[in-house]
């Protein structure tokens, strides 16, 4: 398996996420309502934060670059699943959201709640998804510095959940209920 670069593959896999997001992002409803800029810029620079310090070789030092997992042919394979899965359940909600997407926290003109696919299980499966796809990332790196990572990203994306839901029962009178009925980011969990 050592031919096989598990960590660069990760790269590859967001590369793809990204495509798909730009080439998707062209077709949405025009916005109404955004979030300010402040907000986030604030979510943003934790999500950066996050990923640098997983996808940053110069912040391999001292406590953040100790191993916690040991890399084996098992590790790097799970981290890979795991990674996938999480690009994918991304991929399969941000598809699901249609026109009614947007990379910030808005309203659009017609906007609609989407409670099917993903959406019946949990109410963010996108941030699932990328949540899950840095921490396949994490358990292929196995250094400490992608745990502190995945703090950092669990409270950007927490930040941008608390926006996009005050948003959501604004627009929304059913969403009440649909939070009582679905969990926020892990099924049956959280």
């Amino acid at each position: 398996m050592k031919h096989i670069n598990f960590f660069q593959l990760t790269y590859y896999a967001w590369l793809l996420l990204m495509v798909y997001w730009l080439l998707a992002g062209m077709h949405t409803k025009i916005t109404v309502k955004k979030e300010t800029g402040l907000n986030r810029l604030l979510y943003l620079v934790l999500m950066f934060v996050a990923f640098a310090l997983v996808y940053s070789s110069r912040l391999r030092i001292g406590f953040l670059g100790m191993k916690f997992i040991s890399p084996s042919v098992a590790s790097l394979w799970i981290g890979l699943v795991i990674h996938l899965c999480g690009i994918g359940l991304a991929v399969a909600a941000r598809w699901r959201l249609g026109e009614n997407w947007s990379g910030t926290v808005t309203v659009k003109r017609d906007h609609e709640l989407i409670q099917t696919g993903p959406y019946a299980l949990m109410r963010h499966p996108i941030y699932t998804g990328i949540f899950f796809g840095l921490l396949g990332a994490v358990v292929i790196q196995g250094e400490m510095r992608g745990l502190i990572a995945l703090v950092i990203l669990f409270l950007a994306l927490h930040i941008k959940i608390a926006k996009e839901e005050t948003f959501m029962k604004q627009l929304f009178p059913s969403y009440t209920g649909y939070a009582r009925r679905t969990k926020k980011f892990i099924p049956l969990i959280y």
